[in-house]
């Protein structure tokens, strides 16, 4: 019977230890109030027992009713409704790049993950993944609507776990549409009505090793995968690599030479063009971004309430306050 249930099934333990008890004692005390009665009257109206009995059965109906209350009855599953929602991954550059110390002396890692973790307080109620990419792409955390614990993982990147030279921003794009169209391929027809759009978002500083992305970008957009990218660093000039133990230095190359990276605005803007999306500067906020997110169609899906059931609790409360009531009035029709 999966329309009814009981939240507290427990308490119905006091329906075959108090029900008994009660029905025996209110026989008892009916026995002896006859018994009484006739020890000195010779005949009692019939009709007088009649009223007892009727305040017994009250009495006795009334405890089964609280009991049952107790015990939480539930049935009738709450209506679905209908949400919206986004599938968003953000796909953080972890490359030795992103250790860099730009003008306003916030390593680029650091600056990028505040962002992320801004947005996960803004997007919360659309689904999340994360994605780390360097010369190989992973993805840490797949679409998930615990925003927690994406926001955990996160914050367990530090810049000692950051080893990883080289920068294919084209693999992750190829990483990341492969996720959602094997996400999207496990979800049932009954639980989404129609399918939104797919977001991407990169948080990096825009060196590429690779040279496809732009390529990538459009096999994306044409998979319903909109791209958009966030620049991390400075414009004005290039900065040095600011090494994960900040006492050891800046990183140099073979030659003893400090090594250098900028921002490749000019690329991202590039992929993101090509990926139906827009461009944005760190510097500029997360404002018009989250604005242009929630500008997308969104996936609209039913929201499963299995085992989800009204509590229902609040009428054999009243039922048992109105025949309480009813055992009263019996009694004052007796006294009288």
């Amino acid at each position: 019977m999966n329309w009814f249930r009981f939240g507290n099934p427990d308490f119905l333990f006091f329906l075959w230890i108090g029900l008994p008890f009660l029905l025996l004692l209110l026989i008892f005390g009916l026995r002896m109030k006859r018994k009484v009665l006739l020890q000195f009257q010779s005949n009692v109206d019939a009709w007088y027992f009649k009223r007892h009995k009727i305040q017994a059965l009250l009495l006795m109906l009334s405890y089964l009713l609280v009991v049952i209350a107790f015990a939480y009855p539930q049935w009738g599953v709450k209506p679905e409704t209908v949400a919206e929602r986004l599938d968003i991954i953000f796909a953080l550059d972890i490359s030795t790049s992103m250790l860099a110390n730009d003008s306003n002396s916030i390593r680029r890692l650091t600056q990028a993950k505040r962002m992320i973790f801004s947005l996960l307080e803004q997007l919360d109620g659309n689904r999340i993944g994360l994605l780390y990419f360097a010369e190989a792409s992973i993805v840490v955390c797949p679409l998930t609507s615990d925003t927690k614990t994406v926001s955990d993982i996160l914050g367990a990147l530090t810049p000692e776990t950051l080893a990883h030279r080289g920068t294919r921003i084209g693999n992750a794009i190829d990483i990341a549409t492969d996720r959602f169209v094997s996400h999207r391929s496990d979800t049932t027809i009954t639980e989404v009505e129609s399918i939104g759009q797919k977001v991407l978002i990169f948080f990096t500083d825009g060196e590429d090793h690779e040279g496809i992305a732009v390529d990538a970008a459009n096999t994306a957009k044409r998979r319903g995968i909109n791209i958009f990218c966030v620049g991390i660093g400075t414009l004005e000039k290039a900065s040095p690599i600011l090494l994960p133990n900040q006492n050891a230095g800046y990183k140099r190359d073979i030659n003893g030479q400090v090594v250098l990276t900028t921002l490749d605005e000019e690329g991202l803007r590039e992929i993101a063009k090509a990926g139906n999306g827009k461009y944005y500067h760190a510097s500029d906020g997360i404002t018009q971004l989250t604005t242009d997110l929630s500008r997308l169609r969104k996936q609209r899906f039913s929201v499963s309430r299995d085992g989800e059931f009204q509590e229902r609790y609040q009428w054999f409360v009243g039922l048992a306050l109105i025949l309480l009531l009813v055992e009263v009035f019996v009694e004052r029709w007796k006294i009288r």
